[in-house]
């Protein structure tokens, strides 16, 4: 398939990312859509940042050997501290799990082209070859120009549906060391499950 070769060749050769995103989370069970926006931080194989502006100070930041969730806008003196997962939903090279050898983790259809920020995107459908994903499908859309993926929606296993919009999308940058680690700020204790 042409646009996961493109999209891989991409990923393959990333050395950086930085882009804005906006997520969208829609849960069955709760209701209407919740909004996020904020900047991602990509720095391949293992060091990933999602810093929020809204909800402002929430981030997300895998430093290398660690993965750490900080929540203030909902658990203000809690910060999460576990392994750096492998592989699904939480992993550091968060856009690459889904276009690096896409097809043996993923049976991938061709849905059309649609245009996102005035970009030609081509979009694939995946479904996970493997039942222990924490999601049961996704969807890309990949930049014709670029191989750069600007949305991704994953439909998880509890029926929930979480997309991600990015733009001003830029590869190549240097990202501030700050970025990609994580201080745990004064008074927040750190729990490790």
């Amino acid at each position: 398939m042409s646009a996961l070769g493109r999209a891989e060749d991409t990923y393959g050769r990333l050395e950086t990312l930085q882009a804005e995103f906006t997520q969208t989370i829609v849960n069955p069970m709760l209701g209407g859509p919740e909004v996020t926006q904020g900047t991602l931080y990509l720095a391949p194989p293992s060091r990933f940042a999602m810093r929020f502006s809204e909800p402002e100070g929430d981030r997300i930041v895998a430093d290398g050997a660690w993965l750490w969730a900080y929540t203030p806008s909902s658990i203000p003196d809690q910060v999460i501290k576990q392994p750096i997962p492998n592989r699904g939903a939480a992993t550091p090279n968060l856009l690459s799990q889904f276009v690096i050898h896409p097809l043996e983790h993923y049976r991938a259809s061709y849905v059309g082209t649609d245009s996102l920020q005035g970009e030609l995107v081509d979009v694939v459908s995946l479904t996970p070859r493997r039942d222990d994903v924490p999601f049961r499908a996704a969807e890309i859309a990949i930049a014709r120009s670029t191989g750069l993926l600007l949305r991704l929606m994953v439909r998880e296993q509890s029926g929930q549906r979480r997309t991600l919009v990015f733009e001003r999308v830029r590869t190549g940058l240097q990202i501030a060391e700050s970025e990609l680690s994580f201080a745990v700020p004064a008074g927040v204790r750190v729990v490790t499950p």
